[in-house]
């Protein structure tokens, strides 16, 4: 009976792990979505949605604008590629979901 029970609880962690793999891959593909209509518009719509950026990093002619947020204890870093003409040409983002 033991080893019933042992199998059960084994087949129902995988299967947690499964669903939760599977909601953060749809949370990150919507905020790849969000984030991906950004692109090509000046930094000031990126402002005007995330607020003054908590850090901002000059490269060259571009500079990048980083937001940092916080939810469930987890760290979420945006961080937008400025042009030297003031246009969001790149994202990257990581923990945000």
């Amino acid at each position: 009976m033991k080893k019933f029970y042992l199998i059960f609880l084994l087949i129902f962690l995988l299967s947690s792990c499964k669903t939760i793999e599977r909601k953060i891959d749809t949370l990150s593909k919507e905020e790849e979505k969000n984030l991906n209509r950004l692109l090509g518009k000046q930094q000031i719509v990126l402002i005007e949605e995330f607020g003054k950026p908590d850090d901002v990093v000059h490269m060259g002619e571009s500079k990048v604008l980083v937001f940092t947020t916080q939810k469930y204890k987890i760290k979420c870093i945006r961080k937008f590629t400025i042009n030297n003409k003031g246009i969001i040409s790149g994202f990257n983002s990581r923990n945000c979901f």
